[in-house]
C-alpha cells in the first residue's frame, strides 16, 4: 500500500511561518547587536577619552537611541509570533444540545445549578421553563467543543 502524503493542516501552516517569521527576527537581532558592538568599539578612543573629561555623552546618546529602543523591541516581536504555536488557529466547530431538567419547583434551582456546572466551556444560549402546578420542567440549549 502507497503511503499518501497528508497535507499540513492550516495550524501546522502558521506554525511553519510563524517559525519563519522568528528566525528572520533572531537574524535582524543578531545583525543590530553586532552593529551595536562595532559602534562601541569604533568608540572606544572616545570613551578612553572620558576618564580625561574629553569624552560627549552625545557619543553614548547616538548608540542608545539607535539601538537600545529597536532590541527590546524585537523581542518582544518574537515572543508575540512564537504564541502563536501554543494558540489554536480556528476555534473547534461546536456542537449544539439541549438538555431537559425536571425537578419540583422547590429542588428546581439546586438541580439547574448543578448541571450548569457539569458543562465546563460550554456556552448556554437560553432556555425555556414550564410549570405545572409543583412540577417545574426546563430545556436549556447549549453547545460545546467538538
Amino acid at each position: 500500500m502507497k503511503h499518501q502524503r497528508q497535507q499540513p493542516t492550516a495550524q501546522r501552516i502558521v506554525e511553519r511561518r510563524a517559525q519563519k517569521a522568528v528566525g528572520l527576527l533572531k537574524r535582524l537581532h543578531r545583525t543590530l547587536v553586532e552593529q551595536m558592538i562595532d559602534e562601541l568599539i569604533e568608540c572606544e578612543e572616545a570613551l578612553a577619552n572620558m576618564e580625561e573629561g574629553g569624552w560627549s555623552p552625545y557619543d553614548v546618546q547616538k548608540i542608545e537611541e539607535k539601538f537600545l529602543p529597536r532590541l527590546p523591541n524585537l523581542q518582544s516581536m518574537m515572543q508575540q509570533i512564537a504564541s502563536v504555536h501554543s494558540e489554536p488557529v480556528y476555534a473547534p466547530p461546536m456542537i449544539h444540545r439541549h438538555k431537559t431538567l425536571k425537578a419540583k419547583e422547590a429542588e428546581f434551582d439546586g438541580a439547574l445549578g448543578e448541571f450548569l456546572k457539569t458543562l465546563g466551556p460550554a456556552e448556554v444560549h437560553g432556555f425555556q421553563v414550564h410549570r405545572s402546578g409543583d412540577d417545574v420542567t426546563a430545556v436549556v440549549l447549549y453547545s460545546t467543543p467538538q
